[in-house]
């Protein structure tokens, strides 16, 4: 088991300095910071002199390699808009970031699990044809556009829940805050967690070792809570991981709406300042949450169905 997380981690690093690298010349080639910062009517000596500042007049490669080499040292460098350190304004960002993600994955994993087991005791009846047809619809939903419509809906002709923000004043003003975000990406995370294990519980179903506890004269729900569920469990959690990811990417577009203060919106104003320290930050950090996601993912497939091996050479 080490040794096959280790060789993943070993595997990572190409990934991990492939996107650094992508997102570091795309933003070089993007604009110049200095100009968007000081404007248009800026004298050509003060461009010089922040440039000089930021280090922006040394090559590109450069820049990289001694942001590279910081990294290796804990150290993200400096925002260019705020002049502050990147690791701080991370530590600030990420915690609001996990706690829409987590409550998010929470709410849909237990909203999936019930309706999905609720569908298949009558595949085709009333329940299970409403559910299909309400997954469908919310697929098919934008999440700016959800979003928005749940701000008109329920803050403004109905006033339930702030706009945006965090909230300060406490946990109920906290937890109202979170609502919005929370429900604009929950929607799409519980039907898409739920199409899934609706179908793979329907093919376990119609397995033969199935039949054969029905025939034993176990219960339908013994059946299929202590038997079903757990073998249509590893396509589940693969969506699942892969819902994280998606959920990290949704957050820059929610975040932006709610003017929620996660990376996601951290992001989105380093890449309109071309704040490349920060905006690098943002992305490395997102791609390695998502290889931690795919590689707890993979043990998971070992606590589910120990018959399955990890790549490296190690048996599960």
């Amino acid at each position: 088991m080490i040794s096959a997380i280790a060789y993943r981690l070993l595997q990572a690093v190409p990934t991990l300095l492939g996107v650094s690298v992508l997102v570091f010349f795309l933003l070089t080639l993007t604009g110049d910071p200095v100009r968007q910062m000081l404007g248009p009517e800026a004298s050509a000596e003060a461009i010089r002199q922040l440039r000089h500042e930021l280090r922006l007049d040394q090559p590109a490669a450069w820049r990289y390699f001694s942001w590279l080499k910081g990294l290796m040292e804990g150290d993200f460098g400096r925002s260019y808009t705020t002049r502050r350190p990147v690791a701080e304004t991370l530590r600030e960002k990420l915690p609001a970031t996990i706690e829409l993600a987590a409550t998010v994955m929470f709410l849909a994993t237990l909203i999936s699990i019930l309706i999905a087991t609720l569908s298949v005791r009558k595949p085709g009846g009333w329940f299970d044809g409403g559910a299909r047809t309400v997954i469908f619809i919310f697929l098919a939903m934008p999440s700016f556009w959800l979003g928005i419509e749940l701000i008109i809906l329920f803050s403004r002709k109905f006033p339930l829940f702030p706009p945006a923000g965090r909230g300060q004043e406490g946990l109920g003003d906290h937890l109202a805050h979170l609502a919005l975000p929370a429900l604009t990406l929950g929607i799409g995370t519980s039907a898409s967690l739920c199409r899934i294990l609706r179908a793979a519980l329907l093919d376990v179903l119609n397995t033969d070792y199935i039949r054969t506890a029905y025939a034993k004269g176990l219960a339908p729900r013994a059946v299929l809570v202590r038997h079903a569920l757990r073998n249509a469990l590893i396509p589940y959690v693969t969506l699942s991981g892969l819902s994280i990811a998606a959920l990290l990417e949704g957050s820059i577009v929610v975040e932006t709406v709610f003017a929620w203060p996660g990376i996601g919106l951290m992001m989105i104003d380093a890449i309109k300042s071309r704040d490349a320290p920060t905006a690098m930050a943002g992305v490395l950090l997102v791609a390695v949450i998502y290889v931690a996601v795919n590689m707890i993912v993979d043990v998971l497939y070992v606590v589910i169905d120990p018959r399955v091996r990890l790549e490296g050479g190690a048996k599960a």
